[in-house]
């Protein structure tokens, strides 16, 4: 799979902050573990020049860019025994942004430290906190990619756009649009915002309260004549794989991204996990896994399944993203009945982007 972020630029100058406006604290994707071997690497996350590189015990350091001594780029530099050395003169930073070593001196100034961000590494990818100085939730689990991963096979994705955060995590809370952009057409829906976490057992463990949201949607699908009206037939047929009439989606996540489960008259048929790559104000990446349950062995009813999913997420994705990239959100101002999920992502996700603390951490937002 294609890197999630730029790949690593030999020089480049620094260039100015564009912090995404709006975007709440929470967890989100800084780069694919792949990403990160034996050299640093320039990232681009939070509108701010980074360098990312692993300490001596292997675990990702994400610190600002620019050398506190002279400016020079750190991903320039080399890895020394998990230290990160500076291209320039040579100050060596340890895995906590401190600065250990500074060659021709036995002083080191107590302002030498790089103000490193929370991170973890989970899933093939590095998750970085953004907002406070410290996690305010721990990072929420997906068990087809952890405890559960050999009962699953799938697929990870990326779909970069000039989007919001916020617009593409409150798509899934936006439930018409099903109808109205992907042609689905149904029968018998029903949506509602779940109560608390206990609802969402199917998603994994439950996410921390306050950062919980999660909603339920459900449908019959019409797919009318495959002759007189075939698009409308693939599309009823792909939303079930196939498989039966009715579909379930349960939705769970936190600020910055989320988890689905996919069922088709009762059985669970898909299970994903989306999440945020916030590079810069309109400049998002979506990425996240998409797994399907494997029969006996891999048969082919799991081929198809996994055929069907990736069809969906193709689909999907064509269609939303050119609006994504062509939408100004602060401009619509009417509602319809339809809305109240939306509505209520929207009032949710603010109390996130309230939380952050622009003083943090040295000036991090």
């Amino acid at each position: 799979m294609k890197s999630v972020l730029p790949r690593k630029i030999s020089a480049q100058p620094a260039r100015p902050d564009a912090v995404p406006v709006g975007l709440a604290a929470s967890w989100y994707v800084g780069m694919s573990s792949g990403q990160l071997g034996r050299r640093p690497v320039a990232v681009r996350l939070f509108g701010r020049d980074l360098v990312a590189w692993r300490d001596a015990t292997g675990r990702p350091v994400l610190a600002p860019r620019f050398c506190p001594h002279q400016g020079a780029s750190l991903a320039l530099g080399k890895v020394v025994d998990g230290e990160l050395r500076c291209p320039f003169h040579g100050w060596r930073f340890e895995g906590s942004g401190k600065c250990v070593r500074i060659p021709g001196s036995d002083r080191i100034p107590t302002t030498a430290q790089l103000d490193t961000y929370p991170v973890q590494e989970r899933y093939g990818f590095v998750w970085v906190w953004y907002g406070t100085p410290e996690p305010l939730f721990p990072l929420p689990d997906f068990p087809p990619r952890d405890a559960d991963r050999d009962r699953y096979i799938g697929f990870r994705y990326a779909d970069r756009t000039i989007g919001t955060a916020r617009q593409l995590l409150e798509n899934a809370f936006d439930y018409f649009h099903f109808e109205a952009l992907h042609g689905l057409s149904l029968d018998s829906t029903e949506f509602r915002m779940l109560k608390d976490q206990s609802e969402a057992a199917d998603n994994g463990s439950p996410i921390a309260t306050d950062a919980w949201l999660g909603s339920w949607f459900e449908g019959v699908a019409t797919p009318g004549h495959p002759v007189r009206d075939p698009y409308r037939w693939l599309v009823a047929k792909s939303a079930t794989f196939a498989a039966g009439d009715s579909f379930e989606v349960l939705v769970d996540g936190w600020p910055g991204g989320q988890r689905f489960t996919g069922y088709v008259d009762g059985k669970v048929f898909y299970k994903v996990l989306l999440a945020i790559v916030p590079i810069e104000e309109r400049r998002t990446t979506q990425v996240g896994w998409m797994v399907t349950p494997r029969s006996s062995g891999i048969g082919l009813r799991t081929l198809f399944n996994l055929f069907m999913l990736f069809g969906q997420y193709r689909g999907g994705s064509t269609q939303d993203l050119p609006v994504y990239n062509n939408t100004e959100a602060e401009t619509g101002t009417l509602r319809a009945w339809h809305d109240n999920g939306l509505l209520r992502f929207r009032k949710y996700y603010q109390s996130w982007v309230d939380r952050v603390d622009p003083a943090a951490a040295g000036g991090r937002p």
